[in-house]
This record gives C-alpha cells, sequence and structure tokens, in this order.
C-alpha cells in the first residue's frame, strides 16, 4: 500500500483497471487462504475480475462510449470519498521553508499544510518543526516516478537501449516504478504508456529472452524473470523434483494481474515478429501460458477466464499457423541449400530469400520416423 495523499480535487486512485491490477497482486501477497477470484467474491466485487482499460476499447465493462465513468472506481462503489473540511492537516516534509529564525542552534523548519487545498481559511497555513536533524519524508521508487511526471518519462531510456541486456535493465526500472502503484500503472494502462512501450519495442528489435522475461513480468505477478533458467539449471544437475520445463514452486501462485500488458506487450503480433526470431521465444512463451493455468496452480481457474478475455484460443491458432509457414519455409531452405545444381535458382527470389531466412533463424527440424514415434 503506497502511502497516500491529500490533493483536493486531484485524488490518486481514480481508474479501476489500475486500482483492480494493484488489489490483485495485494491479495495474492496477503497470505489469504484461496484464489484471488475466491477473495474478490468474499468482498463482493467478483466484476473486478474482468476489468481492463483494453476491455473497455472493446466495448466491455461500460466501453469508451460510457465515458470516463465507467473506469471509475464510483463504477463499483470503491471511491472513497472525504470531504475536505474533515481534513485537519496534511503535512509534507520536502513542502516547506526556511521562513522560521531561531535564536538556538536547534534545527527549524516551516511546513506547508497541503491539505489547505479548497479548504476554508480557518484552517492553519503552516507548522513549525523543531529538533537537531533535518526532516526526512521517504518516498518509494514509484513515488518518486509520480512526482516526476509518472512512468512514461522513462520511455527514452527504452529508446536510448543499445543492447538485449540494457533493454532488459530498462523494462524492469518501469515495472518496478508501477508495481502496487495505481497511478503509475493508470498512465500507462489508460494515458497509453503500454502502447508507447509497445511501439519502442518494435522499432528496437532487439528482443531476446531476457526481454521477453521482462515483459511476461509486467503481466504476471508472481513470475521472476531467470528464475526458470536457474531451476531448469539444477534440474539438469540431477534434481528429480522437477516434472516439467517449469516446477510447481515457480508457477504455483502466478497470478494474471495486467490485462493491459499481456495484451500490447505479449499478445502482440508485431512486437514478436516470428520472421526475425527462432522458435525459442514463441515456444517460451508458450510455456508459460501453460504456467498460468497448469493444474496445481492456485490461481488457474482466475487465470484461464481472463486469458479468455483476450481471445488466447485464437491468438494461439494464429500463432501456430505462422510458425507452421516458416517450419515450411525452413524446410525448403534447407532442400535449396543441399542442391549441387542451378535447380534453386529458378525458384522464385523472394521464396528463396524467404526460406533461407527462416533456415537461418532455426525454423527447421528433422521429423523423428513413424516407427520411433508409434505406439
Amino acid at each position: 500500500e503506497f502511502p497516500g495523499l491529500f490533493w483536493g480535487d486531484r485524488p490518486q486512485r481514480l481508474s479501476l483497471a489500475a486500482a483492480a491490477t494493484a488489489a490483485f497482486v495485494m491479495l495474492a501477497e496477503n497470505g489469504e487462504k484461496g484464489s484471488v477470484a475466491g477473495a474478490l467474491r468474499r468482498r463482493k466485487v467478483p466484476s473486478m475480475e474482468a476489468v481492463g482499460h483494453v476491455m473497455r476499447e472493446r466495448g466491455f465493462g461500460g466501453g469508451p462510449i460510457a465515458g470516463p465513468e465507467s473506469d471509475s472506481l464510483s463504477a463499483v462503489g470503491l471511491l472513497c470519498k472525504l470531504s475536505p473540511e474533515n481534513v485537519v492537516f496534511g503535512f509534507r516534509a520536502c513542502a516547506s521553508s526556511n521562513g522560521v529564525r531561531s535564536q538556538m542552534r536547534n534545527y527549524a523548519r516551516r511546513l506547508m499544510n497541503v491539505s489547505r487545498i479548497n479548504t476554508n481559511v480557518a484552517v492553519s497555513t503552516d507548522a513549525v518543526i523543531y529538533g537537531y536533524s533535518s526532516i526526512i519524508s521517504p518516498n518509494c521508487f514509484a513515488d518518486n516516478v509520480q512526482w516526476i511526471g509518472g512512468p512514461n518519462m522513462l520511455m527514452p531510456i527504452i529508446n536510448a537501449a543499445q543492447s538485449s541486456s540494457t533493454m532488459a535493465l530498462s523494462l524492469r526500472m518501469i515495472r518496478e516504478s508501477v508495481r502496487r502503484h495505481p497511478p503509475n500503472l493508470e498512465m500507462l494502462q489508460a494515458g497509453g504508456g503500454y502502447r508507447v512501450l509497445a511501439l519502442l519495442l518494435r522499432q528496437k528489435r532487439i528482443m531476446d529472452v531476457s526481454v521477453l522475461d521482462q515483459c511476461f513480468a509486467f503481466a504476471v505477478h508472481g513470475f521472476v524473470p531467470g528464475f526458470q533458467d536457474k531451476d531448469s539449471s539444477k534440474s539438469k544437475s540431477g534434481s528429480k523434483s522437477e516434472s516439467g520445463p517449469l516446477s510447481k514452486v515457480a508457477t504455483h501462485r502466478w497470478v494474471f494481474a495486467d490485462l493491459d500488458a499481456m495484451k500490447y506487450l505479449l499478445l502482440n503480433h508485431q512486437v514478436w515478429d516470428l520472421n526475425g526470431a527462432g522458435p525459442e521465444l514463441p515456444l517460451r512463451l508458450l510455456t508459460y501460458f501453460n504456467g498460468l493455468v497448469v493444474a496445481h496452480s492456485t490461481h488457474a481457474a482466475f487465470n484461464s477466464r481472463r486469458l479468455h478475455l483476450l481471445g488466447i484460443i485464437r491468438w494461439t491458432l494464429h500463432l501456430m499457423l505462422e510458425a507452421t509457414e516458416l517450419f515450411a519455409g525452413g524446410a525448403d531452405g534447407a532442400l535449396f541449400a543441399s542442391r549441387d545444381d542451378d535447380s534453386a535458382l529458378d525458384v522464385n527470389p523472394s521464396r528463396r530469400t524467404a526460406a533461407a531466412a527462416a533456415l537461418k533463424n532455426g525454423w527447421f527440424a528433422k521429423p523423428m520416423l513413424v516407427s520411433r514415434v508409434a505406439s
């Protein structure tokens, strides 16, 4: 729970989608028995399960035509309203002045009362703090990012990245700035931040597994980038506790928290162009999706319903069709490369170029003999 601030007519929490994303994370972390879906039902807000800015664009949850009220916490009766006249004080250490002169050597500061916004003039304007040390108002990284303008201010770092490792670190920085922080989440979801991020990723074209992991961590709470690779290396060294590519320990608490991150960063064929990458990335992503809905997952039903909202079946079929075409192209490329004569020159040049590119990117696999796979 990040510290709330009194901002008069500028509340910190208005967006239902951003508040829901942060709520899913907090419900998953508080140790409550059962899944996030069960926790929402117990709090009588099961409709929050389908909340997402991308769903409003599709016409669900009120739709954009219904106005900004459909994405407001007031739509589900969760907006907390506090009359300014009921606020006694709201001092903040970073709002101060040196207007106090003290004959003593003690430290003295005058703090501005930020709760006076839109209140009557009878409220005190400031207060004086005396002591032997400075006044400190510790802020988390997300709060500081919000004060400078929000996570969209960090997008130039993504644009300046020249390697996949730098890109992954930049994505991690933005991800930490929105973790459980509704105001920053609202800027990425409703403010177009995820769309800008997807556009930058599409332009940079320096994707690898580390960038994919960071993008997946935007959407899924409990996923730790790199943890799966460490787990698999342990299993190869002799551990027998693993039953597949992902361990039960790694996936059983995964929560699909952010619909918009999944839609714009992961289920985006323009960002993850298979023509410029091998089968490793899509296979890794499909393995992660399986980890969200695997039987031992605590939140499997919750995750399945949210994936269905984004049309995951249709997306997967589209991915498989594209992969089939690329594997066919890779087989053609291998056939053309194996010919010693000039018969390959009779093939359409564009087809020959595409086949060579598919083969180079790893879209080729020798089929196994029927006798080895038949039961």
